[in-house]
């Protein structure tokens, strides 16, 4: 299934610009890169951000409309039931927002000048962006909801107006999956695919000689793939164990 590349755990991320005449710009995004938009904090901004970005409202262990971080969150979140189709609408989104806000940057600019004020003017008018566009990034997540809620994609109330997320054709015949093998009485699970097997062979076939393919070293190779395997499951419980035994809570 595909995936964001970026870590999922990511509180924000932020790109410095550094410009001469106090023109220097931190473009920041809430939450994991893959689902936020970068919005524009003037360096020489002389006031703090809006409220819904240092509010004690909501934390990460509790849920606030009046957060900006939830905002972008909860998307990311939600594209999780299907990242492949919903990360399509959510990337139009942010390259839209992030066009305007390089607009907005040159009009703040432009509009703050060489003034006494400009630092007051640069930080309401980044605000005034950024309190916007938040406000319409709730919208956004709560449209997301209508539009791939129920595991289909509705676009309107016609006869013809939703469709289906329907599993790859290749999953579901896989009979390593299982998914069209499955009966009452078993298989409870999947085949594992002889051609991962067959391709390693003939690769050692090719490097070693015939000889190599034998069913022999074959199968040390599979208790070798085993052992690490289970090495490596018994590694995961055992420090999950000494975790809770030292009374440490795990972070994920």
């Amino acid at each position: 299934w595909a995936r964001a590349i970026s870590m999922h755990r990511t509180s924000f991320s932020h790109i410095a610009v550094a410009n001469a005449d106090g023109n220097s710009v931190l473009w920041m995004g809430l939450d994991a890169p893959h689902g936020t938009a970068y919005l524009p904090w003037f360096g020489a901004a002389a006031e703090g951000a809006p409220e819904e970005f240092r509010s004690h409202e909501g934390y990460q262990s509790k849920f606030s409309t009046k957060v900006a971080w939830w905002a972008f969150n909860i998307i990311n979140q939600y594209q999780d039931l299907n990242y492949q189709v919903i990360n399509k609408d959510v990337l139009a989104k942010a390259n839209k927002v992030e066009d305007e806000a390089e607009k907005v940057v040159a009009e703040c600019l432009a509009k703050a000048g060489n003034s006494e004020n400009r630092g007051k003017v640069l930080a309401q008018c980044g605000n005034d962006f950024a309190t916007k566009v938040v406000a319409d990034w709730w919208d956004f997540a709560w449209s997301l909801f209508a539009k791939f809620g129920r595991y289909s994609i509705t676009h309107n109330e016609s006869e013809n107006g939703m469709g289906l997320m329907v599993y790859p054709a290749w999953w579901l015949n896989s009979a390593e999956v299982g998914y069209t093998m499955w009966a009452k009485r078993g298989p409870f699970h999947g085949i594992p695919d002889p051609a991962p097997l067959a391709s390693v062979a003939s690769a050692l076939s090719a490097v070693f000689g015939e000889g190599a393919a034998s069913p022999v070293p074959l199968f040390w190779m599979a208790v070798s793939i085993f052992v690490g395997m289970f090495s490596f499951k018994m590694g995961t419980r055992n420090g999950r164990e000494l975790e809770k035994r030292e009374g440490e809570s795990s972070r994920y």
